[in-house]
């Protein structure tokens, strides 16, 4: 660069000014730069080579060292219209210089350069000769830069150029850019030249793009090229410079961050935390290039990180990694503290690899860990960890995102279990009720049937002795070694049991070690981890308690509580009921069966508003006279069912006990309501369904009673009730040859084949002599199979014995 080499800046912004005296001092070490301001004159001023005027807008001080000396160039430097810079050229201006980039800065000296040494020797065509004056600025840029002739040839190149085409500088001097260039950049090139040299706007002085530069060994490099038009001072066309910037490293980030959206596309449809290792630990591969990683998932059991996925290269490298505690090794130490490190050293893993040289170690989470190895020091740059560290967060998201998918998945699987559970439990133990004329045998079926009903092994009934101080067993059922013959639990503060019985209130074991008890010690001997009492009581009479024992902790969820409380409500309705000798010891009944379409009644309203079926599974009147209603619902969204549920004003409670492809099962207690007032005078409801807005009610009344006045007071207080069906019967009487004939014409050959195997072989017995897949062998048929045909008997010998 020419030497000595004085550079006046000025203008009426100081901040601009400023700011364009420093970058003229990183890019031309050996200007000398003088600031001045707009209100500067000319003989505060000393001898310059050159003005550079920050702004079209020139100061008057330029106007005053013009007239002491009109050699001096002057430069302008700023963004302006079209009509300014043709105004700013006019006024004796040497040269216009577009405010942009950094790299217009660099044109910003070089046009100096120009001007100074044009007025040394007058004007010329732009050559060597004129980046030789200022070589030194651009030959200390490591982006190449370069100038052409009017024939696109190059007069210029420094050895920024020569390094990143591979040629030396004096071969590609007089070369047309199609050395380094392809055809259509060529064509593109003088495309953007034409069409910046035939436009108006001073704007368009320079454009940049893309291009694949061709090395002198054949290979390309992707590389971006600012090229930028040079007129001289009379705005003649003086040929073009250009910016050539290595964008390799640019391109690889676009690259990665291209296969980091795929691999995060591909992290949030991971169906389990496995699958999120195994993605991770490719993409580290993949999009890094770094073939040593290990995803280690965090084993909450045994506090321990599992190694669950690797490269290939670190089996055969390391071998089969090791599993870490919290407090071992690197893995262990971040999964620990929550913060990654970074080994640029040799450091070994543990005592039996070989030390690797470089590491990234990175927690997923709550989840896990990443480790990222290499056997070169010092292998991983900034982009890796930044890369790296995605990952991990990435995965972190998608490890919570699919845990929460798999307990969903789990819950419903569980609820669909409960379900099923709960509907074999009610359907059977409804049979139980209703066919059951004794007290005893309620008991002992209800506890039977609890006892067979995973997860409970036993339960039992304990009656209040005659003074009312302790519990003593009556009927018991289950596998668990508990001896019950002279067992005795008082009542009193602090006995388990003791509230269920006195306050009407459930009460759960969840932890019998806690229990200071002689019964809680003989369960805890027999296996039995949780307990649940469950009082057996009717408006103002308590039956006793029904303890159900399960052999897993934790075992009575709220839908459980819900449903055994349901249970035990209407096992002390079956007991008053014959205890009470009400419409079970009647010989004749009427049947009365009516149908109400009025939105004051509850299933009226839920059945129009929701499209849903809601029939009732069951009734039970409480202590405060409210009804609880059991509903099975069919269609309908059970959301929504439940919010208008829990908003009506005539429910006192409700809540979603379990759902199950379409089919959803309410609790439901209701105050004042129809069923109240039936139940009130003495009916017994035997169905209850809403569809639609329409009730029906199916009910059955004592011989005795006038239904004619019970019909007559639904009529009286609901509108549009109609009268469906009304009979009056005896209770049957059929002799038994008469019944096996009836049943023998409903049977299929099958079912009444399994029917007769399972009654012969003790299916029925307790313990069972005999089991399923033995009865279905014996039939050559499938397990489902016969217990369709089983169940499908069953049904029919119900439908004979309770309808016929």
């Amino acid at each position: 660069m020419h030497s000595g080499v004085t550079v006046l800046v000025c203008g009426s912004d100081e901040a601009a000014v400023a700011e364009t005296a420093r970058a003229l001092a990183r890019v031309g070490d050996d200007f000398e730069l003088v600031t001045a301001d707009g209100e500067a004159t000319a003989s505060s001023v000393g001898a310059v080579d050159c003005i550079v005027s920050d702004g079209v807008d020139v100061p008057p001080l330029v106007a005053g060292l013009r007239e002491t000396r009109p050699d001096v160039p002057v430069v302008v430097f700023g963004t302006g219209s079209a009509d300014a810079v043709d105004g700013v050229l006019e006024d004796s201006t040497t040269d216009y210089v577009q405010r942009g980039t950094d790299g217009q800065y660099v044109v910003l000296a070089h046009r100096i350069e120009q001007a100074v040494a044009a007025a040394d020797r007058g004007s010329g065509a732009v050559g060597a000769g004129e980046f030789d004056r200022h070589g030194e600025v651009i030959e200390a840029l490591d982006d190449g830069v370069y100038a052409l002739d009017d024939e696109g040839r190059f007069v210029f190149v420094n050895g920024g150029m020569a390094d990143l085409t591979g040629y030396d500088a004096d071969e590609l001097l007089g070369e047309h850019t199609g050395v380094i260039k392809d055809r259509e950049t060529v064509e593109l090139a003088e495309s953007k030249l034409a069409a910046l040299l035939s436009s108006d706007d001073p704007d368009d002085v320079g454009t940049t793009f893309e291009l694949e530069l061709r090395r002198a060994n054949g290979e390309t490099l992707p590389c971006e090229d600012h090229m930028t038009v040079l007129y001289g001072p009379d705005g003649e066309f003086r040929g073009t410079a250009g910016v050539i910037r290595d964008i390799t490293e640019r391109k690889r980030r676009e690259e990665m961050l291209s296969a980091l959206q795929e691999t995060s596309r591909a992290l949030m449809q991971a169906p389990s935390r496995e699958a999120v290792a195994t993605i991770v630990a490719g993409a580290a591969e993949r999009v890094l290039g770094l073939d040593m990683a290990v995803v280690r998932l965090y084993d909450a059991d045994e506090r321990v990180l599992r190694p669950t996925a690797t490269t290939d290269a670190v089996v055969e490298r390391l071998g089969e990694r090791p599993v870490y505690a919290l407090d071992e090794g690197r893995p262990g130490e971040v999964f620990a503290s929550g913060e990654a490190t970074t080994q640029s050293e040799a450091h070994e893993l543990d005592d039996a690899d070989p030390a690797v040289q470089s590491g990234l170690y990175f927690p997923i989470g709550v989840h896990g860990t990443l480790s990222v190895v290499s056997m070169k020091p010092d292998a991983f740059d900034d982009i890796d960890r930044q890369v790296v560290a995605l990952l991990a967060t990435n995965a972190a998201a998608a490890c919570n995102r699919a845990k929460r998918e798999q307990e969903v998945r789990e819950t419903r699987e569980r609820i669909a279990t409960i379900l099923d559970r709960i509907n074999g439990l009610i359907e059977n133990t409804v049979e139980v009720l209703v066919e059951a004329t004794t007290r005893e045998a309620i008991e002992v079926g209800v506890c039977e049937q609890l006892a067979a009903t995973d997860p409970y092994t036993f339960a039992w009934v304990g009656r209040p002795d005659v003074r009312g101080n302790a519990l003593l067993p009556s009927e018991w059922a289950g596998d668990a070694a508990i001896a019950m013959d002279d067992l005795s639990i008082p009542l009193g503060d602090g006995v388990p049991g003791s509230v269920a019985f006195t306050d009407h209130t459930t009460e759960i074991l969840d932890d019998l070690a806690a229990a200071d008890s002689e019964w809680v010690d003989r369960v805890r001997e027999a296996g039995v981890a949780s307990v649940m009492a469950i009082p057996l009581s009717y408006t103002d009479s308590t039956y006793g308690v029904l303890y159900v024992c399960a052999d897993e902790p934790d075992a009575f969820d709220d839908r459980e509580q819900v449903v055994l409380e349901a249970l035990g409500r209407a096992v002390a309705n079956a007991i008053n009921a014959i205890e009470s000798g009400k419409i079970l010891s009647a010989d004749k009944v009427v049947e009365l069966e009516f149908t109400v379409d009025d939105r004051d009644l509850l299933l009226s309203r839920l059945s129009a508003s929701t499209g849903a079926t809601f029939t009732s599974a069951g009734a039970v009147t409480q202590d405060d006279g409210a009804i609880r209603l059991y509903l099975t619902v069919e269609g309908g969204d059970s959301e929504a069912i439940l919010a208008e549920l829990t908003e009506d004003d005539t429910v006192v409670s409700a809540t979603c006990v379990a759902e199950h492809e379409g089919s959803s099962l309410f609790d439901v207690t209701v105050g004042e309501s129809l069923l109240a007032t039936l139940v009130d005078h003495g009916a017994v409801p035997k169905a209850i369904s809403g569809e639609s807005g329409i009730v029906r009610y199916t009910i059955e009344l004592p011989y005795e009673t006038e239904a004619r006045e019970v019909f007559s007071l639904v009529e009286d207080n609901y509108g549009n009730t109609d009268l469906v069906g009304y009979h009056e019967h005896e209770r049957p009487v059929q002799t038994q040859q008469e019944f096996r004939a009836s049943l023998a014409e409903r049977f299929t050959d099958r079912q009444e084949t399994a029917l007769r195997t399972a009654f012969l072989g003790g299916f029925f017995e307790w313990p069972r002599e005999v089991d399923g897949d033995e009865l279905a062998t014996a039939m050559d048929i499938s397990r489902p199979t016969y217990h369709q045909h089983l169940r499908a008997a069953q049904q029919k010998v119900f439908e004979e014995l309770f309808e016929g």
